[in-house]
């Protein structure tokens, strides 16, 4: 009877296929599958880090030239600042010399009016 139950099962092992009778061969192949799948989007995640890695490096190189190149700027403004400063004190100062001069020569010409008045009065 045990040779019969054993040929029974190799008969049947026989006409199947190896992969549809073993559920262990199926485990196998979807553990393969899933490890295929890990690995592409492994592969993928570390590409799109390398992309945004480089995005952020060169963000930062930019950054780091567009602040020396204000600070330059800067610099460069707070001169020409200091330059319209000095420019504004000596033009106040010519203006009051000549508002000065002005008020003598209105001054001047008012004392003349008055003395050819009295020239011609006489």
């Amino acid at each position: 009877m045990k040779k019969a139950t054993l040929l029974l099962i190799l008969t049947f092992a026989g006409t199947s296929t190896a992969a549809e009778t073993n559920p262990l061969s199926k485990v196998y192949d979807l553990m393969d599958e899933l490890v295929a799948k890990i690995n592409a989007e492994g592969e993928a995640e570390a590409k799109a880090y390398k992309e945004y890695f480089d995005w952020c490096d060169d963000m930062s190189k930019n950054a780091g030239f567009e602040i020396k190149t204000a600070e330059a700027k800067k610099e460069k403004l707070e001169a020409q600042i200091g330059n319209l400063a000095s420019s504004i004190t000596v033009s106040v100062s010519k203006i009051e010399d000549l508002a000065a001069a002005i008020a003598a020569d209105d001054a001047e010409l008012k004392n003349a009016t008055g003395i050819r008045k009295k020239e011609n009065a006489e």
